[in-house]
């Protein structure tokens, strides 16, 4: 049975642990956004560089490669071209999204393939 200095101890603990959950699991989600945008990123450029050099068209990387980014992400950049071993590279640059988007936090990821021509 329980005294009466013991009601509502169960919801103080609850309130104390209730910041720290929270801010794990913002952390959790953070760490997720960068993983994943890494991941498209990476597979982006990939994409672009494999098109670009199965159609012998050095301007296919761009539009390869921003068809190949989700349609969640909205600041992301492409570009590519010719490179110096007579193959094509493939650029792709994104911003990780942050949760807080007024931070001065500026994450970006840069991504560059090279493929041969053929």
């Amino acid at each position: 049975m329980r005294t009466a200095g013991e009601r509502g101890g169960v919801t103080v603990e609850f309130a104390a642990i209730l910041p720290a959950v929270l801010f794990i699991i913002l952390i959790a989600f953070e760490a997720l956004m960068a993983s994943t945008t890494v991941e498209r990123v990476d597979n982006a450029a990939r994409t672009g560089a494999r098109v670009a050099g199965k159609e012998q068209d050095t301007a296919a990387c761009p539009g390869a490669a921003l068809s190949a980014m989700p349609s969640w992400r909205n600041d992301y950049w492409a570009d590519g071209g010719p490179d110096d071993n007579g193959g094509v590279y493939c650029h792709v640059k994104a911003k990780i999204p942050l949760l807080f988007p007024g931070m001065p936090l500026d994450f970006t990821v840069n991504r560059t393939v090279h493929m041969p021509i053929g």
